[in-house]
């Protein structure tokens, strides 16, 4: 089958120019002026913006987290990404303790393969760090799961010693993996919650005295320190305060390979919506901070601090789920949707109102994490030979995001009522339109598990 896509404006993390799109079997074919082949179908882009399919690299898709499971599976997740203009994912594969990380990815590639709409990838979250685990990251790494994630917010046996976190990063330099860290320090943040509780302060307004930045700056600067003693990259998640960025600054600014995530949430929402009524639906780790940090975020997209910026995607009901917690915030699950919302909001926060080019947006959701976990030059650009992702983007659009229009099973979406200029138009997963505005018309099984090359400095 062959699609050509006329009319449409280019749009890469470089470039912007009109031309047209030939697909050939899953895969661009050509780009030039005028192409007048016959094609199977023919999609009139005119005034609008052709990309690069986005890739979101942060999501928690039929999952446990705080003792219950995510409401979205790979099939109502993936479908809402498709419908927000998504067509990879890499999911965390949550690593149980005994389990070899071998099942833990085939365990995981059973819950996607006959359920995603779009294409797939995984890290592992690993749940322990020993020397049975971290023999298995060399093998883990050649089949194509290419990076791995710790998180320093645990206690007790859920803690990692410093001298493991060390012997991970020096593993994963070795194997060619990229490191991932949620970086909170943990038995600070157990300290500032008991005590809370012994206070009785235990609603959703105290969130962020119980996980306050100066948290996530230490953990952030010593797994740096650590990073640099193992001579590795590292990849910080969901980068949500000042203090974490400066510090990832500050590194890089010394030449230092630091990479950083953070998501719409910490862009768009602030802390202020724990004050509100049902403020326990806003529950995320870390937490959503004062709106000034915003402010500095926004610099370090603009800078190129920042590289990435994923959904994290962890959807669970107010109702049954999140309301558990509406005396005390810890018996809630931490997380909420976002993959369908992410582009839209994103474009229209910083492209549309003039904080970064449109070609920075596309790096930002496409180019960036694909190159920064293996998937360049086959996903995340428009170039001859790659797949033939796309989002025919109509920037004219408006819509006002809401639970009613969003395809995850959550009950809520935490962007109730933003008016947001922009959205997909059309999206093709290899060639094949899978949604066409807001609707989804992939199949479930419809996507495909991506190996993904070792790191390499981008």
């Amino acid at each position: 089958m062959t699609t050509l896509i006329k009319n449409g404006t280019i749009i890469t993390a470089t470039d912007m120019y009109k031309a047209d799109v030939l697909v050939k079997n899953g895969q661009i074919a050509e780009i030039g002026r005028e192409i007048s082949k016959i094609a199977s179908e023919i999609i009139d882009a005119a005034d609008k913006w052709v990309l690069p399919g986005a890739i979101d690299a942060h999501t928690h898709l039929d999952a446990m987290c705080d003792g219950m499971t995510t409401v979205d599976d790979f099939e109502t997740a993936t479908a809402a990404a498709a419908a927000g203009g998504t067509t990879t994912v890499i999911d965390f594969a949550q690593h149980t303790p005994g389990a070899t990380l071998a099942q833990t990815i085939e365990d995981w590639k059973g819950k996607a393969g006959p359920r995603a709409v779009i294409d797939y990838g995984f890290h592992v979250a690993l749940s322990e760090l020993n020397d049975n685990v971290l023999a298995q990251i060399p093998i883990t790494v050649d089949g194509g799961v290419t990076s791995l994630k710790v998180s320093l917010d645990g206690v007790g046996e859920q803690r990692l010693s410093d001298a493991s976190l060390l012997e991970f990063l020096q593993r994963c330099a070795v194997a060619g993996a990229l490191p991932c860290v949620h970086a909170e320090n943990g038995e600070v943040i157990d300290l500032l919650t008991r005590r809370l509780s012994a206070e009785g302060r235990t609603s959703a307004k105290f969130i962020t005295s119980a996980r306050p930045p100066e948290t996530e700056a230490e953990a952030t600067a010593r797994i740096i320190a650590y990073a640099d003693l193992a001579k590795v990259p590292v990849y910080f998640t969901n980068v949500s305060s000042a203090h974490a960025l400066e510090k990832i600054k500050a590194a890089r600014d010394r030449g230092q390979a630091v990479y950083a995530e953070t998501c719409p949430h910490y862009l768009v929402l602030s802390s202020d919506r724990y004050d509100e009524a049902e403020g326990v639906k806003y529950y995320c780790t870390p937490p959503l901070r004062p709106a000034w940090h915003q402010d500095v975020l926004w610099k370090g997209l603009v800078s190129g601090d920042i590289h990435v910026v994923a959904s994290d995607h962890t959807a669970f009901n107010y109702a049954g789920q999140k309301e558990l917690g509406r005396e005390d915030f810890t018996q809630a699950p931490r997380g909420f949707p976002a993959a369908q919302e992410r582009l839209a909001l994103l474009y229209h926060a910083a492209v549309h109102s003039g904080k970064i080019p449109v070609q920075r947006f596309v790096e930002l959701v496409a180019t960036a994490p694909a190159r920064l976990f293996g998937l360049y030059p086959r996903k995340g650009t428009l170039a001859v030979g790659s797949d033939a992702d796309m989002v025919i983007f109509d920037p004219k659009a408006d819509q006002t995001l809401s639970k009613s229009i969003a395809l995850s099973r959550a009950d809520f979406t935490p962007f109730e009522g933003i008016k947001v200029r922009g959205a997909p138009w059309l999206v093709l997963l290899r060639g094949r339109v899978i949604a066409r505005e807001g609707r989804v018309m992939g199949r479930p099984g419809g996507g495909e598990f991506i190996p993904r090359h070792k790191f390499a400095v981008v």
